[in-house]
């Protein structure tokens, strides 16, 4: 038994396990690479997902600036 993909309109929605001659009955594309939410192109499995990243942590100096700005703001209103 093998993985396969199902897709969908260029997407893999799904992964399954089954015998060769059962996954080409279904069209299911062999697994080499990939999984749900990869995009099969020209029969390469691509990783076009959304790929997201935390911001860089402010420095010291950027804090203590915020700080003094934040400050500043307070004791005007006092």
């Amino acid at each position: 038994m093998n993985k396969y993909a199902i897709i969908e309109n260029g997407k893999v929605i799904n992964t399954v396990v089954a015998e060769a001659d059962y996954a080409a009955e279904k069209g299911w594309i062999s697994l080499t690479n990939g999984g749900i939410g990869w995009d099969y192109v020209d029969g390469q499995f691509v990783d076009n997902r959304l790929q997201l990243t935390a911001p860089p942590a402010p420095t010291k100096e950027q804090l203590m600036a915020e700080l003094a700005a934040l400050s500043a703001q307070i004791q005007a209103l006092e």
